[in-house]
């Protein structure tokens, strides 16, 4: 009795780490919970595009579904906790793989990494895939190699999912409390940090079309309420956005307000710890200090729109930074487990994730199946058929979903520019010292990561990767796919600030005996890394990363701009459209499905599935009004586009006297100033 006392309140023979441990594992739990929860409601979302009920319906089945789910799982615990009884024998080679071979992975791999990350300044782009395939041939030999030891066990990946994402090790006393305290702040921080985002006329929208309407958003919502199809490229796949305007229907708040106040901090905090799950699950030693250098680079990685920290904090309540940021960390959490224990509760949640990953976006459809490959394809290669073709269940919902849109919808392509391999890799990896650092990473992940199966999945996503930036290879995929302008995202395989947080992991030299000096000398890795980190990088928050920190929990968007655009709305009646600067259109479809804009966004507006002449009038009204230097459409042109659209309220810039003429002599002759504009209305008379 005097024992389970102690064992309860901690204070029993390692009782200073129960704690962390018990907390590990209850946040872990929750976090596996929510992405099965999730799986849950995206499946009865696609039932529900067939059906079409009320989203009432949907949220009231989701409950019974997930009971019914846990049910099954909590009758057979026992069973899902059990390890599938096949044997894989290995492969058995004899003596030690040749040191040379280490010696040129290496060595190609620094030089992949280097040139990648300094091409925008000379370096030729041939180094990166002529050293990067070296590089990852040599790793991959040196590996497989090793992996046929038999006094190997480690390397085989059959150890019962000892320091595999469990909470135990040393590290968890300090790293648990870390990453909690992080996710934390993280969380806090992504409720001030504004970077407006032109995506969100898209994502927003559906979510504020469905609290107004009750409805799946089938069709358009941001020019039109519903009288025309949706948008091409950008098929009603994702779940997340109507979930999200589901639960503030039936809370009764704004949708925009829902997303940003308690969607978006809640993800933030889940991100930030699949990221320490993946780093314990890989880090060989050090993993506190793996995660606080992956967390820093999270914070410095602000040039670019496409950064890993773009995608993190900055644009956490987009399904697709999800994506990126917290369900490929588990994804390789989850394959890591199923390789080194095979048991079916670990299946069972990447098959969960696969459906919870076409639920967050569309690009899951090639980027899920492409990340699960590069654990598939090494674990086949090492003779581990079952365990490999297993892992394959992670794929099918998101192959599948890609072909029933392919059927289903005629046109499917995404327009847009075709990025080749080195702007691919400079706008998500970045370039300079991050880029460095992220190449680098990359291509010696065999070497900083755990031995065995992540050690595999390293040269998985390098072999993936050094594919991709071949010469041609992206501009073929992008014939076969339509999904050209997207296929930049192929990088997200890439799980850059975990790879890069593993440099702090590096071993320390035994000559270093005594523990204070073996403290310091293992200190010194991270530090190094961080100091580059923050001089090579620039911050998420900082105005030249397009942020601004606001002081007050806020929406996305300038306030002033947010302002203005709902006192234009409240001037239109329902069902009325209005004209502004695009700054301020970009916010009526987060505000209302009542109003629209004439032109929110022209990137969508180009891939609507609408006469010309409906195009064509909203690019001639939103360049007339863009700025007083902007060209000008002759009177007549504007008169008959202002007709055509409809527009009730057509507001300028102030010192645009042109525009303002323009807007008088076709008949708008009404003029107040709302906010930083003047608008404009059909005179009564």
């Amino acid at each position: 009795m005097i024992e389970l006392m102690e064992r309860a309140i901690g204070t029993s023979d390692g009782g200073r780490t129960r704690a962390p441990r018990t907390a590990t594992r209850v946040v872990d739990g929750i976090t596996d919970g929510l992405v099965v929860l999730f799986a849950v409601w995206t499946v009865i979302y696609h039932l529900g595009l067939l059906l079409e009920p009320p989203t009432s319906a949907l949220l009231a089945f989701w409950p019974v579904s997930a009971i019914a789910v846990a049910l099954l799982y909590a009758r057979r615990s026992r069973w899902w906790a059990a390890g599938l009884g096949w044997h894989e024998p290995l492969r058995r080679s004899k003596g030690e793989p040749p040191r040379a071979l280490a010696m040129v992975a290496i060595a190609a791999g620094l030089v992949a990494g280097t040139c990648a990350g300094l091409h925008p300044v000379g370096a030729p782009w041939w180094c990166v895939w002529a050293a990067g395939l070296v590089s990852v041939a040599a790793s991959g030999a040196w590996l497989l190699l090793r992996l046929g030891r038999a006094s190997d066990p480690d390397d085989a990946g059959d150890r019962d999912g000892a320091g595999a994402d469990t909470g135990e090790g040393p590290d968890i006393r300090w790293g648990t409390p870390l990453a909690l305290l992080t996710g934390v702040g993280f969380a806090v921080a992504s409720l001030f940090l504004v970077n407006t985002d032109g995506d969100d006329a898209y994502f927003v929208s559906r979510s504020v079309a469905t609290a107004a309407s009750g409805r799946i958003p089938l069709k358009d919502v941001i020019f039109s309420a519903g009288t025309t199809g949706p948008i091409a490229g950008e098929p009603p796949v994702s779940s997340i956005e109507v979930l999200v305007g589901a639960l503030a229907r039936v809370l009764h708040v704004p949708a925009a307000s829902f997303l940003w106040y308690a969607v978006l901090p809640v993800v933030t905090f889940l991100a930030v710890w699949s990221l320490w799950r993946l780093v314990r699950a890989w880090a060989p030693r050090r993993a506190a200090a793996c995660f606080a250098v992956a967390a820093i680079y999270l914070l410095w990685a602000g040039e670019g729109r496409a950064s890993f920290g773009s995608f993190h904090l900055l644009r956490m309540w987009q399904g697709k930074a999800v994506l990126v940021s917290a369900l490929i960390p588990l994804l390789y959490v989850y394959l890591t487990r199923w390789a080194e224990r095979r048991r079916r509760g670990d299946l069972a949640l990447l098959a969960a994730a696969g459906i919870a990953a076409v639920g967050l976006t569309s690009s899951a459809a090639f980027v899920f199946p492409l990340a699960a490959c590069a654990a598939v394809v090494p674990l086949l290669a090492a003779g581990r058929w079952r365990t490999g073709l297993a892992a394959c269940a992670t794929m099918a919902y998101p192959i599948a979903a890609g072909m029933t849109v392919m059927l289903l919808h005629s046109d499917t392509s995404v327009r847009g520019a075709v990025h080749n391999g080195p702007v691919t890799y400079q706008w998500v990896l970045l370039q300079s010292t991050l880029g460095v650092l992220a190449g680098c990473a990359l291509w010696l992940s065999p070497w900083t990561a755990r031995r065995g199966v992540p050690a595999l999945i390293g040269v998985g996503i390098a072999v993936l990767v050094t594919i991709t930036v071949l010469p041609g290879v992206l501009r073929v995929a992008a014939d076969l796919s339509g999904a050209g302008q997207v296929l930049w995202r192929t990088m997200w395989i890439v799980p850059a600030p975990a790879l890069i947080g593993l440099f702090a992991a590096v071993p320390v030299p035994d000559a270093w005996r005594t523990a204070p000096a073996r403290l310091a000398a293992a200190a010194v890795p991270a530090a190094a890394l961080a100091a580059a980190l923050i001089i090579g990088g620039m911050p998420v928050w900082s105005a030249s990363s397009g942020s601004f920190v606001a002081d007050r929990p806020s929406w996305k968007l300038p306030a002033d701009q947010v302002g203005t655009a709902r006192e234009v709305v409240r001037a239109a009646r329902p069902g009325g459209v209005v004209l502004m600067p695009t700054s301020f259109m970009r916010a009526v479809p987060m505000l209302t499905a009542d109003v629209h804009a004439v032109n929110p966004n022209p990137h969508y507006l180009a891939m609507l599935p609408a006469p010309s002449r409906f195009i064509e009038d909203r690019l001639l009204l939103s360049t007339a009004v863009r700025s007083p230097y902007s060209p000008k459409p002759e009177p007549r042109r504007l008169r008959e586009a202002l007709r055509r659209v409809g527009v009730e309220v057509a507001c300028t810039w102030p010192r645009d006297r042109r525009t303002q003429n323009l807007l008088a002599r076709a008949g708008y002759r009404d003029h107040r100033r709302i906010g930083k504009l003047v608008c404009s209305f059909p005179s009564r008379n």
